[in-house]
């Protein structure tokens, strides 16, 4: 009879398993996201505080106030993009030590300092990142691009012109440095005249996140700002210093592409017969695939702006466009053509 009554029940656990994997969407939503193993960001909607959307990741609020210096109790703005740290991930806020950390997560100042491979007595960064002591983002493996030395520090070229150089784009809280778009403004410039304009500053910022997520490799920059002509729309986040085509060095452009395709409110194009990655600043997220080579109308693949067919990277023929005359353009279809959406609108530092 026991043995009736437990086979039976095993038989209902089995029956309803499918009722499991089928949860309503109000349900999951509810659930909060899955975990995330790296940084995302967050448009705040009407009636959120960071308490709110803390719990909606299952992060603690200091973690989420400290990843975007904010106090725990600030007020946000309908629209403002928060960066969602890494759970398992802490932020350093100013003044913080390896002693006050430890202590306010539990954990020994030993331990914290091995998780993180720092020094005894290490001056700490406002902004740094720091993994926890025994959460899964401890036992996560380290990143195969390595860890950037100087985070914010990046050398970039400009092929068309062999130019050179390496400039500190955001400051240690990581807000964009004024110097920085000055920099920029030059080195993005068209080739051919059509004057200087500065890239929009939450493009600087995203460039640095992604110098920094490739361990700091040299970006090579094929066209920044163009003049509006030829397969350049007057439209064209180029025109505006919203946009870039760009690849980072010894990174395949599928992984470039892929990294860029986390960030909101951006376009992404990618360029397989040109080698490069389409990226710009917008409000509504874009993706397309153009399978033009250098010079060519643009050929985007089917499905149109959100195409997702791809032909294999770097396959035969394949060449990288060198000079904004050879650089693609984006599918009028894929834009509404708002100005983009800034997390921190005129701040800028003077370090």
């Amino acid at each position: 009879m026991r043995a009736f009554v437990i086979a039976a029940a095993l038989t209902g656990l089995l029956a309803a398993l499918p009722l499991l994997g089928a949860m309503p969407a109000s349900a999951q939503r509810r659930a909060g996201p899955p975990a995330s193993s790296g940084p995302r960001e967050h448009r705040v909607r009407a009636g959120q505080n960071l308490g709110r959307i803390a719990r909606r990741y299952q992060i603690s609020v200091d973690a989420l106030a400290a990843a975007n210096r904010l106090r725990p109790d600030s007020a946000l703005q309908l629209g403002q993009i928060l960066t969602v740290p890494a759970q398992g991930t802490i932020a350093v806020r100013a003044g913080d030590t390896l002693e006050v950390l430890a202590r306010r997560h539990g954990v020994s100042v030993e331990e914290l300092s091995r998780s993180n491979r720092l020094r005894a007595g290490g001056a700490l960064r406002a902004g740094q990142s720091l993994v926890v002591p025994g959460t899964a983002a401890d036992r996560a493996p380290p990143s195969r691009w390595g860890r950037v030395r100087n985070p914010g520090l990046v050398a970039i070229t400009r092929l068309a012109t062999h130019r050179s150089m390496r400039v500190r784009l955001v400051d240690r809280r990581g807000v964009v440095r004024r110097r920085a778009l000055t920099d920029l403004a030059v080195l993005l410039a068209p080739r051919h005249g059509g004057g200087r304009r500065a890239p929009h500053p939450r493009l600087v910022r995203l460039l640095a996140r992604i110098s920094d997520h490739f361990g700091g490799r040299p970006v090579e920059i094929v066209s920044g700002v163009r003049p509006a002509g030829g397969y350049t729309r007057r439209e064209s986040r180029h025109v505006a210093g919203e946009a870039i085509d760009f690849r980072v060095r010894g990174v395949p452009n599928t992984e470039l592409r892929d990294f860029c395709k986390t960030f909101d409110h951006v376009g992404v194009g990618f360029y397989p017969n040109s080698l490069f990655v389409h990226l710009d600043v917008r409000r509504e997220d874009a993706y397309w695939v153009d399978l033009s080579r250098p010079g060519d109308a643009p050929e985007y693949a089917r499905g149109g702006a959100a195409g997702e067919a791809e032909p294999v990277e770097g396959g035969a023929g394949a060449t990288a466009a060198t000079d904004d005359d050879e650089a693609g353009g984006e599918p009028e279809s894929a834009d509404d053509g708002a100005a983009p959406l800034d997390d921190s609108p005129g701040q800028l530092s003077d370090e």
